[in-house]
């Protein structure tokens, strides 16, 4: 594997990453109403929140880019760098929203690594 197919793989994490914390707005605006939601009058009412639509823009974009990026590699050694969403993630929302770690998620972002890194070898 190329750097620049790391470079392409970790961007596209990224976009994910980046797809996931809109949603998390998009939920928390949901939330802020107080209302006890059904699934119906939730939909309706996410319909409303341009969030959403930001974060499936960005997921749009994700996928169109993963599928450029599966015409290039192997799906075998693309998928694992999809991983690094669950160390992104959580990071940008310790970042965004104040939400905390604990010790047992640093040692699964080691696994993590450690698994990408010899998989992409």
């Amino acid at each position: 594997m190329t750097y620049i197919q790391i470079i392409q793989l970790v961007s596209f994490t990224f976009l994910m990453s980046l797809g996931q914390i809109l949603f998390k707005k998009t939920a928390l605006m949901l939330s802020l109403s107080g209302e006890n939601l059904g699934l119906f009058e939730g939909i309706m009412k996410a319909l409303t929140v341009p969030w959403l639509y930001m974060a499936l823009c960005v997921y749009g974009m994700a996928t169109v880019f993963w599928l450029y990026l599966l015409q290039r590699i192997p799906l075998s050694l693309a998928y694992p760098f999809s991983a690094l969403a669950m160390v992104m993630v959580p990071i940008i929302a310790v970042l965004v929203f104040g939400e905390k770690l604990n010790w047992s998620y640093w040692i699964g972002v080691v696994l993590i690594f450690s698994g990408i890194v010899f998989i992409a070898r």
